[in-house]
């Protein structure tokens, strides 16, 4: 979902995927394999053409189903023409329990380092991270 845009940008996605350590879709993890999540989104629209100026970040959370502390797994920084984009954060160092997952999207001038009002947010999955083999 995003917050934000204009009718000249229009946005799609984003979208969170867990990926297990050989690629393939798994919302179940393994504590000492670990995996990643995988993050794509995209723009339409006429101010499409600005996408190159645009830094975006894209944070990735975890918290805890229950009691614990929210934990931020990564933050990547995203650059390119687009209209596509994807980014992969891993998942490493989670201890076996069940972990709501957020990522959140945000956009900077690259030139500036200006905050532009662009975010994206996706809430969800819950994952299970188990003692691994």
């Amino acid at each position: 979902m995003w917050d934000d845009l204009t009718p000249f940008l229009v946005g799609a996605g984003p979208t969170a995927t867990v990926l297990d350590p050989d690629g393939t879709p798994n919302n179940i993890l393994d504590t000492a394999l670990g995996g990643s999540v995988q993050v794509d989104w995209s723009f339409t629209g006429t101010a499409s053409a600005f996408l190159p100026a645009i830094t975006f970040t894209v944070s990735l959370f975890a918290d805890p189903v229950g009691p614990g502390a929210n934990l931020q797994l990564g933050a990547v920084p995203v650059t390119g023409a687009g209209p596509a984009f994807t980014t992969t954060i891993p998942v490493t160092g989670l201890a076996p329990d069940a972990y709501r997952l957020t990522t959140l999207i945000t956009a900077v001038v690259t030139a500036t380092g200006g905050s532009l009002p662009i975010a994206g947010f996706v809430d969800g999955p819950i994952i299970q991270v188990r003692p691994g083999p």
